[in-house]
């Protein structure tokens, strides 16, 4: 969108809008990776294959909260998403929200030792100390039924974020431009993405 004659509270949507398309990207991958998670009975096979689980927790809790955080866009600030959005979730699905924002912040993306709660010691082995590095669970995954509700929050979450698409889009659209793709691009992505287009 070009900023030539644009009006200030259409700039200011435009970012809503974008933050809204990237979020129901975030949304299908967040749930996608949960679906992985609960199909693959990996859930079952922990601690045994716990970083191949760990690493898609991990994945799956930070595309989940990228929605619920600045951007920068050039020089904009893409706009987390409006708190307005959980409103579709439940009671008990807004505490795992709750929950996921905290792992998120303390164990995920960053390294908080008040939740690692490190306790280091020495044990004696065979007659020698031996350095014991004991920590709490950081990199626990969550369990079974916390996986199947986020997986429907996903998929409350996506359905909001189309409305919201959808509305924001009817205010923007004399303002977002009309671009004719090259064709041989388009049957490109269109292979990649396993759709065919029609002649």
């Amino acid at each position: 969108m070009s900023d030539e004659e644009v009006p200030p509270e259409i700039a200011g949507k435009y970012l809503q809008f974008v933050r809204v398309l990237m979020s129901y990207v975030d949304f299908q991958q967040a749930g996608g990776i949960a679906s992985c998670i609960l199909e693959s009975n990996l859930l079952e096979r922990y601690p045994k294959d716990r970083f191949h689980l760990q690493g898609l927790n991990s994945g799956m809790i930070v595309a989940y909260w990228r929605p619920f955080s600045n951007t920068r866009r050039g020089e904009e600030a893409v706009p987390p998403l409006r708190a307005r959005i959980l409103r579709v979730l439940s009671r008990e699905e807004r505490d795992l929200h709750g929950v996921i924002r905290e792992d998120r912040n303390t164990v995920v993306a960053h390294s908080n030792s008040e939740a690692w709660n490190p306790r280091p010691h020495y044990i004696i082995l065979n007659g020698k100390k031996v350095l014991f590095p004991l920590f709490s669970a950081p990199h626990a995954p969550l369990l079974r039924s916390a996986v199947e509700m986020f997986t429907g929050m996903c998929n409350k979450l996506l359905e909001a974020c189309f409305a919201e698409r959808e509305r924001l889009e009817r205010e923007l659209a004399p303002y977002l431009p009309v671009v004719k793709p090259d064709p041989e691009e388009l049957r490109s992505v269109a292979e990649r993405m396993g759709v065919k287009l029609a002649e």
